[in-house]
């Protein structure tokens, strides 16, 4: 036991060495990543500082230009007003001369609609603004007689920085709108270089100078989107962008973990002011970083730690194990194997190790007990809830919503829509007078052990025999139908058996009802049984004693029948309108012919479609249609009981 205690302390070793492993580990990524962090942070306040300096750069040049247009705006309608001209009928050369002119870049023309009826910028024609704060500053320049200005914006077709003016003339329902590209007057203005290092340079040198920052991009936030300063259609998501404005940061770390891209709002060093062309705009910092360093310091201070008690514990390590597994873990790993073999179903499996004397024999000794425990009660359970099945069926418990037949109560009752099957054997009397009681039960028997399995699968279960007699349950109308021509072929089979063995064979008669109908037990505390209660049920064992009066095999009521997915899929036609015994209203008897012999089915066939167009015309009580279609079937099928019973239905 000293020596197992021993090499367990040893374990204990190898693991806190582990351990300080790890923890060495992730100190060393903590303090990596904290200087990362720190890193990070210089370069989003190096970036402000950058975009301060761009800052004064873009209130300079929109303001050139801004008073540039508020000398020219005016002039421009002044010369439309001489000329008595509408500005949408100048044509793409009388527009483009207008802006070479007055040293405007894009002129737009914007009616009451905020629609642009007229521009030099063909890709903007007929551009329609929706309804927005800026439609409403739109609708503040209308006549004001004043250039008007939005500040720095982005163009939502280019993506490219732009400043626009706006003019409206007083006594004119439009607006004229010019925009100058930022970048492109700045590199001709007086501030050139400096607008081409801030594009080109200012901002790519913070990726040349640190190996681990991958990129870096501004962002501009327009009603148009948000779009980079320096990348030409390069956009942000718009939920990327409510997240930031909101909480003001947003760290989105890439699929392998490795990179981490951080999306900070700029505050302006300035002070807002109303017509400010920046200020006021919301700018987005966006910086991705290479955090593989701190990955790469934890990945070598673990190589190396493993590298030094690889040279150092081989040996005694390997001992260790050695004795751990054979002595300890195989024995273990065995029961949990055996353990999985029983959970499989196994319960013959033998239990190893039951003759040491340690406490690893007492579990397997106790193990074993358990197997033979469990494996008794399981076999005690199999066999009462197989038993249990069949008196209850599994699907009525389903239907009632029990887990099974310990959580039933007396008094538990569903409401269920469903087909009710009657089947009952002909002239069972007759036939059971010419047999002995064994022979009676044995033919019963041998009877339903082939209809059971047939009404099974169907999705059908047995409520309950009633003699030679079959009561089924259907949650579908089809899979009644279906499970009654089932059961007719598999009477063929039955009945070519008693053929052979010289014995006459045997007739049945199927009724079916679809209607609601109660399911619950019924009794009381000390004996219950399940049952059904329901008019629907009546009328089903009904129906089922009509196939005699009809001399038919498959008899269904309207209600099933329309309750069929596709009832032209099977072979049915009307048969009779009758009041049954109990009832009052009329029911309309419909007869499966699908199993006749085919010459009489195809009979049957002929005569379908009017039988049934006059069952819906008595259904109207338009009797001399009806009339009409009955007679018409009795002309192509001279003779036919069904045309014939329906006929009278018309008196």
């Amino acid at each position: 036991m000293k020596r197992k205690v021993g090499l367990f302390l040893l374990a204990v070793m190898v693991a806190v060495s582990l351990g300080a492993t790890v923890v060495v580990s992730l100190a060393m990524y903590r303090l990596v990543s904290e200087k990362q962090a720190e890193e990070i942070r210089n370069l989003e306040a190096s970036l402000t500082d950058r975009f301060a300096i761009f800052e004064v750069l873009l209130r300079s040049q929109h303001g050139r230009i801004k008073a540039h247009m508020e000398k020219v705006l005016p002039q421009i309608a002044d010369e439309l007003a001489s000329t008595g001209r509408n500005p949408a009928d100048l044509s793409a050369e009388e527009l483009g001369a207008v802006a070479r002119k007055y040293a405007v870049e894009h002129i737009y023309f914007i009616d009451r609609s905020h629609k642009v009826f007229q521009t030099n910028l063909p890709s903007d024609m007929n551009l329609v603004f929706p309804e927005s704060p800026f439609t409403r500053f739109l609708d503040t320049v209308f006549e004001n007689g004043r250039v008007m200005s939005d500040g720095i914006d982005m163009s939502s077709q280019t993506g490219t920085l732009r400043t626009y003016s706006y003019f409206g003339p007083r006594g004119s329902n439009y607006i004229v709108e010019t925009s100058t590209g930022i970048r492109e007057s700045l590199s001709k203005g007086d501030f050139g270089w400096m607008g081409k290092y801030f594009f080109d340079d200012i901002f790519v040198d913070a990726v040349r100078s640190n190996e681990y920052v991958k990129d870096v991009d501004i962002f501009l936030v327009t009603p148009a989107g948000a779009w980079s300063l320096l990348h030409v259609g390069r956009k942000l998501a718009p939920d990327l962008v409510d997240h930031v404005a909101k909480t003001g940061r947003e760290e989105i770390v890439d699929a392998d973990g490795r990179h981490v891209t951080i999306y900070s709002r700029y505050t302006s060093a300035g002070v807002p002011a109303k017509d400010d062309p920046i200020s006021h705009k919301l700018v987005i910092r966006q910086i991705t970083y290479d955090t593989g360093l701190a990955r790469e310091a934890v990945i070598k201070v673990f190589v190396s730690s493993m590298i030094v008690l690889a040279l150092m514990l081989p040996i005694v390590f390997w001992i260790s194990s050695c004795l751990l597994q054979r002595q300890i873990l195989d024995p273990l790993f065995n029961l949990r194997g055996e353990a999985g073999a029983i959970a499989e179903g196994d319960l013959e499996h033998a239990i190893a190790n039951t003759d040491r004397r340690d406490e690893i024999g007492h579990l397997a000794r106790s193990f074993e007990a358990m197997r033979g425990a469990v494996r008794n009660t399981i076999f005690d359970l199999k066999e009462t809830n197989l038993s249990i099945e069949r008196f209850v069926p599994q699907a009525f418990l389903a239907i009632m919503g029990k887990p099974s037949i310990v959580s039933v109560m007396l008094g538990d009752n569903k409401r269920q829509n469903m087909t009710v099957l009657f089947s009952d054997i002909r002239n069972f009397t007759t036939l059971s007078e010419k047999m002995t009681p064994d022979e009676n039960f044995a033919f019963i028997n041998s009877y339903l052990e082939r209809m059971g399995p047939v009404i099974r699968d169907h999705n059908g279960f047995i409520d309950k025999y009633i003699g030679d007699a079959i009561m089924a349950l259907f949650e579908n109308a089809d899979d009644a139908l279906r499970a009654s021509l089932a059961m007719m072929d598999t009477l063929a089979g039955f009945n070519a058996e008693r053929r052979a063995g010289g014995l006459e064979p045997v007739g049945i008669g199927i009724g079916l009802n679809t209607g609601s109908l109660m399911l619950g037990t019924i009794g009381e505390k000390h004996r219950m049984d399940g049952t059904v209660i329901s008019d629907a049920v009546n009328l089903a064992s009904r129906v089922e004693s009509l196939t005699k009066v009809y001399q038919v095999g498959i008899l269904i009521s309207r209600h099933t029948y329309d309750e069929l997915a596709d009832p032209k899929a099977y072979d049915i036609r009307p048969i009779d309108v009758v009041v049954v015994k109990g009832k009052t209203e009329p029911v309309t008897l419909f007869e499966v012919f699908e199993r006749n012999d085919p010459a009489v089915r195809a009979a049957k066939k002929q005569t379908r479609d009017l039988l049934l167009a006059g069952v819906e015309a008595l259904v109207r009580n338009d009797t001399p249609t009806a009339r009409r279609h009955f007679e018409e079937s009795l002309v192509l099928l001279p003779g036919d009981p069904a045309a014939t019973n329906l006929l009278k239905s018309c008196v």
